[in-house]
């Protein structure tokens, strides 16, 4: 007797459970921060010891950064909705990132640094909004929460190895930054092919051909009080690259500054596919609460802290604070939208966010450099306690989305 072969449709096929695309995309996010954070928790050593710069330029540069992310995440979002083609934007953006990342050996001042930062972080801008939406388009709505916490875990976990592997070039190779930028560039290769496996995801729905402005205009009101207090949040937020230097304020070393970085990173890791759990179960705002709640604990603790021991804790407790919010928030806002509208609705979540980082990094740069780092942590807590304000009100009024 003849049976015919079904074919499962590649946006139906599992890898350890999970869907293709979310598998998959996990593996980019792996590489990814394996290799940027590399980087990044090199950065405060190579700002103070080679570009001879302080937090000021530091927040600064990480600042301007963001602005140029903050910009093309909303179109890139916008232009997933109406083309329905994110896979590109996606590939496009990661490649951006990777391919800046070898050029740093070759700057001595903070103005070539800030022109390759402002790169990746286009390319970040590019990628993040139509990936996002590639993920909440590709899994059930109940499993959002596990999804996100999940490429959030792989996200860090790269986040983790990579400060790792900053710290061993430069404490068996003092200075080599060289050599933490081109080990950046290898491993950033792996994420560009991961992207061959992911496979667009289009929905049924076809997007109106209205500008970003008509976009934010159809957004339920409860998602816009929302992104007001991300932006807030977001502000009160201090770089973690500005906070690693409060390491020196205890006769550290340079090359020991990624290590604090892991620390923080293990402490996110631990708990971003939990936190995904108790949203699907509690709902995402107690979370949410509960991760801003852990920041402003976190701010107190390294304030106070006079000891190696108390830094740990108060990095530890920093890293519990993306973990309930950064998956969380995505879905969220996956919850609150429509499905046409959720490329453009994630650009406008990470537009937030970044301005709010924009914000966060410039001002607070200046403070902690200019006055004090009990300056800076104050006027951050005050900010994050007014974003809570708003954040409460975002979750009582407003209606929930039309039934689709």
């Amino acid at each position: 007797m003849y049976s015919a072969k079904i074919e499962v449709p590649e946006t139906q096929k599992k890898f350890l459970g999970l869907p293709k695309n979310i598998f998959f995309l996990g593996l980019t996010s792996f590489f990814n921060d394996f290799s940027s954070e590399m980087v990044f928790a090199a950065f405060p050593a190579f700002f103070t010891s080679v570009l001879h710069a302080g937090a000021a330029s530091l927040g600064l540069v990480d600042g301007i950064a963001e602005a140029a992310s903050n910009f093309f995440k909303i179109y890139s979002g916008h232009l997933s909705d109406k083309f329905q083609n994110r896979k590109p934007l996606v590939v496009f953006g990661y490649s951006l990132s990777v391919v800046t990342r070898p050029f740093y050996m070759f700057v001595g001042s903070v103005a070539p640094v800030l022109g390759l930062r402002f790169l990746d972080r286009v390319g970040k801008g590019v990628r993040e909004a139509p990936r996002d939406a590639i993920i909440s388009l590709s899994i059930p709505r109940e499993e959002l929460g596990r999804s996100f916490g999940y490429h959030r875990a792989m996200d860090t976990a790269g986040a983790i190895l990579g400060p790792l592997a900053a710290y061993l070039i430069l404490r068996f190779y003092p200075g080599r930054f060289d050599a933490v930028f081109m080990t950046s560039f290898f491993v950033g290769i792996g994420a560009l092919f991961t992207l061959f496996f992911i496979h667009d995801i289009k929905t049924a729905f076809t997007s109106k051909r209205e500008n970003i402005i008509g976009s934010f205009t159809r957004l339920p009101l409860r998602f816009k009080l929302f992104l007001l207090s991300v932006l807030i949040l977001s502000a009160g937020s201090l770089p973690v690259a500005i906070i690693l230097l409060k390491t020196q304020s205890l006769g550290l070393i340079i090359a020991d500054i990624p290590l604090f970085y892991m620390i923080y990173n293990l402490s996110y890791i631990a708990f971003s596919i939990p936190a995904g759990h108790v949203s699907d179960k509690v709902g995402a705002p107690l979370v949410i609460l509960a991760g801003y709640g852990a920041l402003l604990v976190s701010y107190f603790t390294l304030n106070a802290a006079n000891s190696i021991t108390v830094l740990i804790v108060g990095f530890l407790i920093l890293g519990l604070f993306p973990a309930l919010t950064d998956g969380v928030q995505r879905a969220f806002t996956a919850h609150s939208v429509q499905k046409e509208l959720q490329g453009g609705a994630f650009g406008f979540l990470n537009a937030a966010t970044g301005f709010g980082a924009l914000l966060a990094g410039i001002v607070g740069g200046y403070l902690w450099q200019t006055y004090t780092p009990e300056v800076a942590f104050m006027i951050g807590g005050v900010l994050i306690l007014l974003g809570l304000c708003v954040f409460s009100i975002s979750t009582i009024l407003g209606g929930r989305p039309k039934a689709l």
